[in-house]
């Protein structure tokens, strides 16, 4: 039995206990008692249990494939006006995984049982991890009554949209990160005060690489005063202030010190609700102390650097028109330190604010910390129908090129700056509205039944939604763009060379279309059909110039996918995906090795050949309105994924995985 395993049993089984144990009704919000000194109390608890095998992904690691493991994570959380309670409880543990790592290469043998709360180990003392790892993966308390809210533990924390400081779930690509510390909140009238302090605690399992996130010893805090003025209060002013004191970097010897000020407004209601406008201006200012020993000694300068980040953006509704306008300057405006000095995070765990990115959630960007530019959407509903149409432009400049002083270069600049432009077209057909089922008790109107109503996965593989659709309704939305980025300038010739690259010369260039489309198929069931292609080319070491259909199109990733919904409780979902633009231009045809390479574990130097087709299938059965198990077979390309300009890097995925949820 794998370490860990032993305690499964009593995770899972406390859900059913508690059940078994409650003296009063249990219903869809949960399990209702009166407690003494607290009144009604309700107690919620949610059990996640993940079986995974996963097979080779590709990489030269070949101690990282072929294996099973286990995730559990059990919820608890307790409510009685004013205090809720809050538990989360983690655990992972790999099967038959590969420990045959020689010393050398203890890193590449990075999986690792994990369990939350865990062992307190007397050997290693009172260090910041041993005591970390005996507590729960979240807890908290909350007390909140009228204006005031009090909570101590792991709390999330935004302020604004996100520039300043953002800490929240990004699902898409498996970030958790929460405060450990203490907030304060108070509301009265027309002011509003916050404040916080805590150490950064990032989930430690990643969800997506299975690696175990250690909890960096970054400690946050900061304040914000917002004021609401205006006869309706519809004009709402605030100033904030955030620092951010991040552990010592071993292996590049440096400490960070940031701090962020900054200032917003919003105006949501002018015109009687028809124009919305925003904006925020933030100040970053980095110490980084470098050549830090590990006693927090310093023997190398501190250098200081600043940045800003500036976002604005106004709505206009007029009849059937809506114009959005954005605009955004992020110039060296990263507040966790890098990897390398640049313009990305350091690592995953460590994305502590989001700025808006102005591009789609899932396009892929290089960087959003240091680029400037802006965004124009024109959305036009015809009238007395379900279409609407819309076009969408946006124009930024960027770079990641540093002066011979360590700073970003301008992300305007004439030489080192980079130009993109993405312009898309939409469709969008919107369903009519078909009234739910009537509640127990009340009479049916216009029930789904009666008009022929069937539900529609509306967000494609895993059915987590669906919406209702009359029949012979459909849903559609379908974008055609093209996105392109290129050279702002030309590089310094140097001795009569030629140089490395010419105003306009691409970096990167691509020609995207998708499509989704659901209907119902019978008075139960429904479809979606969803398909995406993106034809794109990307420079490596050569040169590109100019547009050239035939290098296009031989770039090519995208997929298809096809769900069908049987009333609300069943999903099933078959996919497939190609892509073909990590691999060398000699194989990058889709049906060469469509299954790729495995890497050989007697000759590591040698790469593996990725796949370009990657198959595979899901179920999802909704036994209850809570409840769900889902299973999935199949692969899954990695690279570059992005959720509103946080992006990460995830590997590709071949195997299985089976999720249990279960609600009380």
């Amino acid at each position: 039995m794998p370490y860990g395993a032993s305690r499964v049993a009593p995770l899972a089984s406390l859900l059913v206990l508690s059940a078994l144990a409650a003296p009063s009704a249990a219903g869809a919000q949960g399990i209702i008692a009166r407690l003494p000194g607290l009144g009604p109390t309700s107690f919620s608890f949610t059990n996640t249990s993940i079986a995974r095998f996963r097979g080779v992904n590709f990489d030269r690691n070949v101690h990282d494939d072929n294996f099973g493991s286990l995730t559990e994570r059990l919820d608890f959380a307790m409510q009685a006006a004013p205090w809720r309670f809050y538990l989360r409880f983690d655990g992972f543990s790999p099967v038959n995984h590969d420990s045959s790592c020689t010393p050398t290469e203890a890193d590449l043998c990075y999986l690792q049982p994990n369990w939350r709360p865990g062992t307190y180990r007397p050997s290693l003392g009172l260090t910041y991890d041993n005591v970390a790892n005996v507590l729960p993966e979240r807890v908290n308390i909350r007390f909140q009554r009228r204006g005031l809210t009090l909570e101590a533990g792991d709390y999330y924390q935004v302020f604004g949209r996100g520039l300043a400081l953002a800490f929240r779930k990004v699902d898409p690509i498996g970030l958790d990160t929460t405060l450990r510390g203490g907030r304060f909140e108070y509301e009265r009238d027309r002011l509003t005060v916050r404040a916080f302090g805590g150490l950064s605690n990032p989930q430690n399992l990643d969800p997506i690489s299975l690696a175990i996130f250690p909890d960096p010893q970054d400690l946050l805090y900061g304040a914000s005063v917002a004021t609401r003025a205006g006869r309706d209060g519809d004009l709402e002013m605030s100033g904030h202030f955030v620092h951010a004191g991040f552990e010592r970097d071993a292996s590049a010897r440096r400490q960070d010190d940031v701090d962020v000020a900054g200032w917003r407004f919003e105006l949501p209601s002018l015109l009687d609700g028809a124009l919305t406008l925003y904006g925020e201006a933030d100040v970053l200012r980095r110490q980084t102390h470098l050549r830090v020993d590990a006693n927090g000694n310093q023997q190398g300068p501190t250098r200081i650097t600043w940045g800003r980040g500036i976002y604005g953006s106004a709505q206009l509704i007029a009849g059937r028109w809506t114009v959005l306008a954005e605009w955004k300057d992020y110039t060296n405006y990263l507040l966790a330190p890098s990897q390398l000095g640049g313009s990305t995070p350091r690592d995953v765990a460590r994305i502590y604010s989001t700025a808006p990115s102005l591009e789609r959630d899932d396009q892929r960007i290089f960087t959003n910390a240091n680029t400037r530019g802006a965004r124009v959407r024109v959305d036009y509903a015809l009238e007395g129908s379900p279409w609407m149409l819309t076009l969408n432009s946006v124009l930024y400049g960027w770079s990641d090129h540093f002066d011979e002083g360590g700073n970003l270069v301008d992300p305007w600049d004439a030489t080192h700056g980079y130009t993109t432009s993405h312009t898309y077209f939409a469709v969008r057909r919107r369903s009519r509205p078909v009234a739910q089922p009537a509640a127990p008790g009340e009479a049916p109107t216009n029930a789904p039944a009666a008009a022929g109503g069937a539900p529609v996965a509306a967000g494609g593989l895993g059915g987590g939604s669906v919406t209702r659709v009359s029949r012979g309704d459909f849903n559609l939305l379908a974008t055609v763009g093209y996105r392109r980025e290129f050279h702002a300038g030309t590089a310094p010739a140097t001795g009569g060379a030629e140089p490395e690259f010419r105003a306009g010369d691409i970096k990167h260039e691509s020609v995207q279309a998708d499509i989704d489309v659901a209907f119902p198929v019978g008075a139960n069931d429904s479809l979606e059909l969803r398909i995406d292609n993106r034809f794109e080319r990307n420079f490596v070491f050569d040169r590109i110039t100019g547009f050239d259909l035939a290098q296009l199109v031989t770039g090519v990733r995208g997929g298809v996918s096809l769900s069908w919904s049987h009333g609300l409780p069943l999903v099933v979902s078959a996919t497939l995906r190609w892509d073909n633009t990590s691999r060398p231009g000699g194989e990058a045809l889709l049906f060469e090795s469509p299954f790729g390479r495995a890497p050989d574990p007697s000759n590591v130097t040698v790469d593996p050949r990725l796949p370009t087709l990657y198959p595979s299938a899901e179920v999802r059965w909704n036994f209850s309105i809570s409840n769900f198990v889902r299973v999935f077979g199949g692969w899954t390309p990695g690279g570059r994924v992005c959720s509103g300009g946080v992006c990460r890097d995830v590997p590709l995925f071949s195997g299985a995985v089976a999720e249990l949820v279960l609600r009380l």
